[in-house]
Protein backbone atom coordinates (compact mmCIF):
# COMPACT_ATOMS: atom_id res chain seq x y z
CA UNK A 1 0.00 0.00 0.00
CA UNK A 2 1.08 3.57 -0.73
CA UNK A 3 0.07 6.58 1.34
CA UNK A 4 0.01 9.75 -0.72
CA UNK A 5 0.18 12.90 1.37
CA UNK A 6 -0.26 16.51 0.37
CA UNK A 7 -0.05 19.70 2.37
CA UNK A 8 -2.59 22.12 0.95
CA UNK A 9 -2.40 25.87 1.55
CA UNK A 10 -5.69 27.59 0.78
CA UNK A 11 -6.19 31.27 0.01
CA UNK A 12 -7.37 33.12 3.14
CA UNK A 13 -11.11 33.28 3.59
CA UNK A 14 -11.91 30.44 1.15
CA UNK A 15 -11.83 27.46 3.52
CA UNK A 16 -15.56 26.78 3.45
CA UNK A 17 -15.76 27.03 -0.34
CA UNK A 18 -12.67 24.83 -0.67
CA UNK A 19 -14.19 22.14 1.56
CA UNK A 20 -17.35 22.10 -0.54
CA UNK A 21 -15.34 21.88 -3.77
CA UNK A 22 -13.19 19.12 -2.26
CA UNK A 23 -16.27 17.04 -1.41
CA UNK A 24 -17.48 17.39 -5.00
CA UNK A 25 -14.03 16.65 -6.46
CA UNK A 26 -13.70 13.49 -4.32
CA UNK A 27 -16.10 11.76 -6.70
CA UNK A 28 -13.37 11.94 -9.37
CA UNK A 29 -10.97 10.13 -7.06
CA UNK A 30 -12.94 7.31 -5.45
CA UNK A 31 -13.75 5.47 -8.69
CA UNK A 32 -10.13 5.03 -9.77
CA UNK A 33 -8.34 1.70 -9.95
CA UNK A 34 -6.19 1.14 -6.89
CA UNK A 35 -7.95 3.72 -4.74
CA UNK A 36 -8.48 2.55 -1.15
CA UNK A 37 -9.60 5.60 0.81
CA UNK A 38 -8.83 9.24 1.55
CA UNK A 39 -8.98 11.81 4.35
CA UNK A 40 -8.79 15.58 4.59
CA UNK A 41 -7.67 17.23 7.86
CA UNK A 42 -7.83 20.92 8.68
CA UNK A 43 -5.02 22.45 10.73
CA UNK A 44 -6.07 23.83 14.11
CA UNK A 45 -3.32 26.46 14.29
CA UNK A 46 -3.54 27.61 10.65
CA UNK A 47 -7.13 27.51 9.37
CA UNK A 48 -5.96 27.81 5.75
CA UNK A 49 -3.78 24.66 5.86
CA UNK A 50 -4.95 21.09 5.25
CA UNK A 51 -3.39 17.65 5.15
CA UNK A 52 -4.74 15.34 2.46
CA UNK A 53 -4.13 11.58 2.63
CA UNK A 54 -4.94 9.02 -0.05
CA UNK A 55 -4.25 5.30 0.23
CA UNK A 56 -3.52 3.49 -3.04
CA UNK A 57 -2.72 -0.16 -3.68
CA UNK A 58 0.41 0.99 -5.57
CA UNK A 59 2.19 4.15 -6.60
CA UNK A 60 1.39 3.60 -10.29
CA UNK A 61 -2.31 3.70 -9.44
CA UNK A 62 -1.80 7.32 -8.43
CA UNK A 63 0.91 8.55 -10.77
CA UNK A 64 -0.27 6.80 -13.94
CA UNK A 65 -3.83 5.66 -13.25
CA UNK A 66 -5.31 8.78 -11.66
CA UNK A 67 -2.99 11.46 -12.98
CA UNK A 68 -3.22 9.97 -16.48
CA UNK A 69 -7.01 9.86 -16.45
CA UNK A 70 -9.14 12.71 -17.91
CA UNK A 71 -10.82 13.08 -14.48
CA UNK A 72 -7.52 14.39 -13.11
CA UNK A 73 -7.79 17.58 -15.20
CA UNK A 74 -11.29 18.11 -13.79
CA UNK A 75 -9.99 17.45 -10.26
CA UNK A 76 -7.38 20.15 -10.75
CA UNK A 77 -9.80 22.66 -12.25
CA UNK A 78 -12.11 22.20 -9.27
CA UNK A 79 -9.40 22.66 -6.60
CA UNK A 80 -6.50 24.70 -8.00
CA UNK A 81 -8.34 28.05 -7.77
CA UNK A 82 -8.28 27.68 -3.96
CA UNK A 83 -4.53 27.00 -3.55
CA UNK A 84 -2.32 29.87 -2.40
CA UNK A 85 0.71 27.78 -3.43
CA UNK A 86 1.36 24.45 -5.10
CA UNK A 87 0.57 21.43 -2.85
CA UNK A 88 3.54 19.66 -1.28
CA UNK A 89 3.02 15.99 -2.20
CA UNK A 90 4.86 12.85 -1.07
CA UNK A 91 4.36 9.06 -1.19
CA UNK A 92 5.04 6.73 1.75
CA UNK A 93 5.11 2.99 2.43
CA UNK A 94 3.96 1.47 5.73
CA UNK A 95 6.70 0.25 8.07
CA UNK A 96 5.28 -2.13 10.67
CA UNK A 97 6.69 -1.64 14.14
CA UNK A 98 8.06 -4.76 15.79
CA UNK A 99 5.37 -6.48 17.81
CA UNK A 100 2.49 -4.53 16.25
CA UNK A 101 0.95 -7.65 14.73
CA UNK A 102 1.20 -9.43 18.08
CA UNK A 103 -0.50 -6.47 19.83
CA UNK A 104 -3.30 -6.58 17.26
CA UNK A 105 -3.83 -10.31 17.84
CA UNK A 106 -3.80 -9.87 21.63
CA UNK A 107 -6.27 -7.00 21.41
CA UNK A 108 -8.64 -9.09 19.25
CA UNK A 109 -8.39 -12.00 21.69
CA UNK A 110 -9.18 -9.66 24.59
CA UNK A 111 -12.23 -8.25 22.78
CA UNK A 112 -13.43 -11.76 21.88
CA UNK A 113 -13.16 -12.99 25.46
CA UNK A 114 -14.98 -9.91 26.83
CA UNK A 115 -17.81 -10.48 24.36
CA UNK A 116 -18.13 -14.09 25.51
CA UNK A 117 -18.32 -13.00 29.15
CA UNK A 118 -20.93 -10.27 28.54
CA UNK A 119 -24.56 -11.24 29.35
Amino acid sequence: MILQTATLHIKPGLASEFESAFRAASGKLITKKGYIDHELHKCVENRDEYLFFVRWTGIKDHLIGFRGHPDYAEWLSMLEPFYSQAPEMRHYVDIRATGREQEDEESEELHASSREESP
